[in-house]
């Protein structure tokens, strides 16, 4: 017997709406909850603890919390906190937007789980700065990555002491790095923007780093926010030169390090469409591999023999 419905419904090829408790309530085919809405929609429920679960379903604020566990809660107002912490505006609203999408969130939850174990409030509020103002990806397991001028022989520029080579892991102890912002040349292990560090490389070599959020200590606050000092990193790969034309940096190209599993390289200040486009990015388990920035396209050789991409044109 075909169970009655206390409410009335409508469905379309990519969407469905419900009136529920005297309001309506609409999932698009992209809502994380979007299979299991359908199916409860159309079970036709009939008793009220069964509508209500049925409106958390629709309840988007509910589905991220449900999501990511016990340790982030979202208010009615859309503020967003982490263990009782608000965190940046600028992240939860992409954390927000990429759940609508339908993108998976888990790169910026693990960067949030990640920042929230640095043990410097400061810190982890300077490091927001860097990421905003700063067009640098963050990896499927929340780490950032980041750039650092080196020398010929891959040792740092200023102490000579730091190998950089592609592998090797440089720290030093957390309380031997400054923590004023204010000091804007001083101790510590030091990373910043392509284009920052780009200008600093003439005769050497430019060195991509993956950075855990817990191990920022200070963003200077000189160069717009353009650098950053920690404690530790881990050297993954290197910005190669242009292969033709004047020597300079190939800004348009981020390596990604040897992965098996989906490497989606998450921007603070990616789009939407552009997150989207990435997610069909990914990495080669035996090599590195060359992405264009603009829409992820895999780079071949020959693509950065001939100086662009050929899925969108842009130059590389």
């Amino acid at each position: 017997m075909k169970r009655k419905h206390s409410y009335t419904y409508s469905q379309g090829p990519e969407h469905i709406m419900a009136f529920l408790n005297g309001k309506p309530y609409t999932a698009r085919s992209n809502h994380p909850n979007y299979t299991k809405i359908v199916e409860s929609v159309l079970k036709g429920y009939s008793k009220q603890k069964h509508i209500d679960k049925l409106v958390d379903l629709f309840d988007m604020k509910q589905a991220v919390r449900s999501y990511v566990g016990e340790h982030i809660n979202i208010s009615d107002s859309g503020v967003v906190t982490y263990d009782g912490v608000v965190i940046d505006n600028v992240l939860t609203h992409k954390i927000l937007k990429m759940m609508e999408t339908g993108i998976n969130i888990d790169p910026m939850i693990n960067f949030l789980t990640n920042l929230r174990s640095n043990p410097s409030y400061t810190a982890q509020q300077e490091l927001m700065l860097f990421l905003e103002n700063n067009e640098l990806p963050i990896t499927p397991d929340g780490y950032f990555l980041a750039y650092k001028s080196v020398r010929s022989d891959y040792k740092d520029q200023h102490s000579g002491t730091f190998d950089n080579s592609i592998g090797a892991v440089c720290e030093m102890p957390r309380a031997d790095v400054d923590d004023n912002r204010n000091n804007t040349c001083s101790s510590g292990l030091h990373f910043a923007s392509l284009a920052y560090a780009g200008g600093f490389c003439t005769n050497g070599h430019l060195m991509v780093l993956k950075i855990n959020p817990a191990d920022v200590v200070s963003i200077p606050n000189d160069y717009n926010n353009e650098k950053g000092r920690c404690c530790r990193y881990e050297v993954i790969s290197e910005v190669p030169m242009r292969t033709k034309g004047n020597d300079e940096f190939n800004s348009k190209v981020v390596y990604t390090e040897p992965s098996a599993h989906s490497c989606i390289l998450v921007s603070c200040s990616d789009t939407i469409d552009e997150l989207a486009n990435k997610l069909d990015s990914k990495c080669d388990p035996d090599s590195h591999e060359q992405y264009c920035v603009e829409c992820a396209h895999s780079l071949s050789d020959c693509d950065m023999l001939d100086g662009e991409c050929p899925n969108c044109g842009t130059t590389i």
